[in-house]
């Protein structure tokens, strides 16, 4: 809405989804260039054959919520509990090394596969699970209605989301994605030195806020474009490798590009 990709020269289209399998249905079709997904869905292209790389990190957080009936006081608690997620996600890697982090093993919590956000948050209000692990704005939403956030977790220690780009499309449109890169570095500039009032309407239509959030959205600190650590993608596959998510063996050099 602030004209950075037209004042770069290159036309993009965004097309918003609220599950992975419907994103991953419109990039098998052919519909997308690149995806802002995760490492984990990064793996399981890659071992799909469909040469996804990893050109930037983005920035937000993640929070586990717990209902307001669930009696989930702290990560201890969640012991029998039943928990939110999408399988073989990066959530699902989040959720499991939440767990063994805290002490519990990951046999400890009953998974509860809900892969639409929306559908996720309407179970963790209604008590049919015990907690979730939710992004903006569901995450704001659960807390509102009286959940209680557990865990936060954002992109200072792991990798939660990427933007990924056919390796196809880095090296036929090279300069239309060098100059989305740039649009994306100005945008941050632009977030992180003006106040929210002055780009909060934008927010809320596109993120789904409600009304009543006005004045108690919280962003994070934005970096311009950079490449995660090998070592930390290096983890996810380790993870998604040992789930048997792959049949390939996939590094970090595998899928990261750098956009110069």
């Amino acid at each position: 809405d602030k004209g950075f990709f037209e004042d770069a020269g290159v036309d993009v289209k965004i097309e918003y989804f609220t599950a992975a399998k419907d994103r991953d249905a419109a990039l098998t079709a052919g519909e997308l260039d690149g995806v802002l997904c995760d490492e984990v869905a990064i793996s399981i292209y890659q071992n799909s054959d469909i040469d996804m790389q990893i050109i930037s990190v983005t920035d937000g957080f993640w929070i586990l919520v717990a209902s307001k009936d669930s009696g989930i006081q702290s990560m201890a608690d969640l012991e029998g509990k039943k928990v939110g997620l999408s399988e073989n996600t990066m959530i699902e890697y989040l959720v499991d090394d939440m767990v063994t982090s805290s002490g519990l093993a990951v046999e400890d919590i009953e998974k509860v596969a809900i892969p639409s956000m929306p559908t996720r948050l309407e179970m963790l209000r209604n008590n049919q699970i015990d907690a979730a692990l939710l992004p903006a704005p569901f995450n704001d939403v659960a807390i509102a209605d009286g959940g209680l956030e557990i865990i936060k977790v954002d992109n200072t220690e792991a990798n939660i989301a990427v933007l990924g780009m056919l390796k196809e499309a880095i090296t036929n449109k090279s300069a239309e994605v060098k100059a989305y890169v740039e649009a994306y570095n100005k945008a941050v500039e632009y977030i992180n030195s003006t106040d929210i009032s002055e780009y909060e309407d934008i927010i809320i239509k596109t993120v789904g806020y409600s009304e009543d959030m006005r004045g108690n959205i919280t962003l994070p600190t934005y970096r311009k474009a950079e490449l995660p650590p090998v070592e930390a993608v290096n983890k996810v596959m380790d993870w998604a490798k040992n789930k048997g998510l792959l049949t390939k063996d996939i590094s970090g050099t595998d899928v990261l590009h750098e956009v110069e």
